[in-house]
């Protein structure tokens, strides 16, 4: 009897012992076919050999923004007897204030240096302004002025200390000239229009020699090794590099070689467009290598005595900028040229016009303007 119930006793707990051996078999199965699931890539419908990568949304194109501006600039502001009298400028530039204000960044050369009255008021062979020729040229449109030329130490250090000051109380740009290290390291970049214009000038010397030991600062002379740096150092912060040149031989209507070499040098180094001014007469544009150069244009408001010495004018050209993301292009391009004259009003005052308006004046015409320079009016 006993026999018999250790013989069912042990029947029962193998079939238990089978059934929880199975459940346990089965959820293990389960469990690995569910892991296998979440771990195998998904398959389309159509083809289930294939993986199906998920697509991230098209990115936005990125969107190309164009900038545009004129750039330019006037020749000579040397102010002879008796303009340097004069107790106010505003009559001077009414009849080309229009067109002066139309360009985005202007730049005159202000040859003969604005020191004041209180350093006393001279004209040719030492020149020395009114400060208030600074506000008269502001108030038409220009935006900076180089004090780069061989008229900048006709007062000396003070001259020079003098000048800035005025250019400061007005608000006026300056380059070419400086008041310390700090000043001349300070680079003179501009933005109009969301373009970025800087600006370099220097001199081929200057009438009146200083000592600058410690004070090279104070002037900007032609060197060429300092040149290319600060071309070079620039460029990468700008879109536009500009280099006013106070260069060549006075009154010769031809480009010399040693111009046109200098021209090669500056192009070389990366800047983009080059202005001149000394010679006091007009001379032809043209382009060096990448560098629109423009070599003299000759005196804007003087009152030199011969024909082909008062008239001048005023180069434009025109800067577009195109940028998609990093990458940008920038065209210069349409080289023009506004002739002006100077002539007296019926006050007997020396004024700057359009140069077909001073014809009975001046011999020389627009037409004249045109083929001697190379570009067309504007």
């Amino acid at each position: 009897m006993k026999k018999k119930w250790l013989v069912a006793t042990l029947a029962f707990v193998w079939i238990i012992g089978g059934v929880i051996l199975w459940n346990e078999w089965n959820d293990r199965e389960r469990a690995l076919s569910d892991n296998a699931d979440r771990k195998a890539p998904k398959v389309t419908a159509q083809d289930s050999s294939k993986k199906v990568t998920e697509v991230e949304p098209d990115q936005k194109l990125e969107e190309t923004i164009i900038n545009t501006a004129t750039i330019g600039m006037a020749g000579d502001v040397l102010l002879h007897n008796p303009i340097y009298t004069y107790p106010n400028f505003d009559f001077a530039f009414e009849a080309v204030k229009e067109k002066m204000a139309s360009i985005d960044f202007l730049l005159a050369n202000q040859e003969s240096m604005p020191g004041g009255a209180e350093l006393g008021l001279s004209t040719y062979p030492k020149f020395n302004s009114p400060k208030h020729i600074l506000p008269a040229l502001q108030n038409v449109g220009v935006d900076m002025v180089t004090f780069a030329n061989n008229h900048t130490f006709d007062k000396g250090e003070i001259g020079v200390r003098k000048a800035i000051e005025h250019a400061q109380e007005y608000g006026m740009q300056y380059v070419g000239a400086y008041e310390s290290f700090k000043d001349r390291k300070t680079q003179r970049i501009v933005e109009v229009n969301g373009i970025k214009i800087g600006v370099l000038a220097y001199t081929y010397g200057t009438n009146v020699e200083l000592d600058l030991r410690g004070k090279e600062y104070l002037v900007n002379y032609i060197d060429r090794e300092r040149m290319e740096n600060e071309i070079q150092q620039m460029k990468p912060m700008v879109d536009v590099t500009i280099v006013s040149l106070h260069w060549g031989p006075e009154y010769q209507l031809e480009t010399s070689d040693d111009q046109a070499e200098l021209a090669q040098f500056v192009s070389d180094a990366g800047a983009d467009v080059l202005f001149g001014h000394h010679p006091h007469v007009l001379q032809r544009y043209g382009e060096v290598g990448n560098t629109k150069v423009f070599f003299s244009l000759g005196n804007f408001y003087s009152a030199q005595p011969f024909d082909y010495t008062n008239f001048g004018g005023i180069a434009r050209l025109s800067v577009t900028k195109e940028q998609t993301g990093d990458q940008k292009t920038v065209t210069i391009e349409d080289p023009r040229f506004l002739p002006t004259g100077v002539i007296k009003d019926q006050e007997n005052r020396f004024k700057v016009v359009p140069l077909h308006e001073a014809n009975s004046t001046i011999h020389y015409n627009e037409e004249w303007v045109e083929n001697h320079v190379g570009v067309p009016k504007w």
